[in-house]
């Protein structure tokens, strides 16, 4: 006959145990308060661990569990493991070494991998570990492994001069001393812009044209205190229409006794001589200010 241990369940043992059965996503504690049910309706040993797929050995040490310990016996005990081999200690090494360049710190490499953070490490801390447990540490301070953007730095010798005096032209229009534009030029295509999307394999969209690309130019100028926005359409991108431009920016401010200062780059239509002549006799109403060379994003 099959071996059966009968458990005697009180009303409240019986709910708290389906209730754990309902609420829980550990796949041990379910198994666990299914073993516990089942004998509690009498079933053998040996039928449950059929039912349950499980062994016999299983149910008998899951019930005898219950016996002692009560629902408590249901939850999964915290094993504590081996002790962790990285270290605090280590995860501060870690941080202090990807941030310095290896040939300062005398290797013969200009970038780190994870291997060779791992070995600088192990030779300095005394601790071995995987480089893929140096490369998961990284990821969870928040450290990812791109490529760098190149940076062009400013030749002109008077950059950081030029930069302050535009952080004065800033403060100058806060105070309404001087009505201070960023200006820039653009172009407009006929032909719309091509950008790649999703499609089904096999397939590829189709975009309509209107057959010739024709190319429009635009030129533009922002009120840096009031966002105003000042522009017009050119056939070309010459003086000529930089003049044409410069003519709309006075008939906006016409009636005005403020300074017009427009923030321009280094562009050879800004520079050319008959704009220069131009300004030469309303200096006092509308001038220039070039930006340094290869600093875009002071034109902001």
């Amino acid at each position: 006959m099959a071996r059966a241990i009968v458990l005697h369940f009180k009303r409240c043992d019986y709910r708290h145990v389906v209730r754990v059965l309902r609420k829980t996503r550990d796949a041990r504690t379910r198994l666990w308060c299914e073993i516990v049910l089942l004998a509690g309706r009498g079933l053998p040993v040996a039928v449950i661990s059929d039912q349950l797929l499980c062994s016999h050995d299983t149910v008998i040490r899951r019930i005898r569990s219950y016996q002692r310990e009560g629902v408590a016996a249901l939850r999964p005990k915290p094993h504590p493991g081996r002790r962790r081999t990285v270290t605090e200690e280590y995860v501060q090494a870690l941080l202090e070494t990807v941030r310095q360049n290896p040939r300062t710190l005398g290797k013969n490499f200009s970038n780190w991998s994870t291997p060779q953070l791992a070995k600088h490490l192990a030779a300095r801390m005394g601790i071995q570990v995987h480089a893929t447990t140096v490369w998961r540490h990284l990821q969870r301070l928040g450290w990812r492994f791109r490529r760098p953007v190149r940076v062009v730095i400013s030749p002109d010798p008077r950059y950081k001069a030029k930069r302050r005096y535009l952080v004065t032209l800033k403060r100058r229009a806060r105070r309404g001393e001087i009505h201070l534009y960023f200006a820039d030029e653009f172009d407009i295509d006929l032909l719309p812009t091509i950008a790649g999307c999703w499609m089904p394999q096999g397939q590829q969209y189709k975009v309509q044209t209107p057959g010739q690309n024709r190319k429009h130019y635009g030129l533009g100028a922002v009120d840096y205190v009031t966002g105003r926005l000042i522009w017009c359409l050119a056939e070309h991108k010459d003086n000529v229409a930089f003049r044409r431009f410069l003519t709309r920016i006075e008939q906006v401010h016409q009636d005005e006794h403020i300074p017009v200062v427009i923030v321009v780059d280094n562009f050879i239509i800004h520079k050319a001589r008959k704009v220069q002549e131009r300004l030469a006799g309303r200096r006092r109403h509308m001038r220039l200010y070039f930006l340094p060379t290869y600093s875009p994003t002071l034109n902001e």
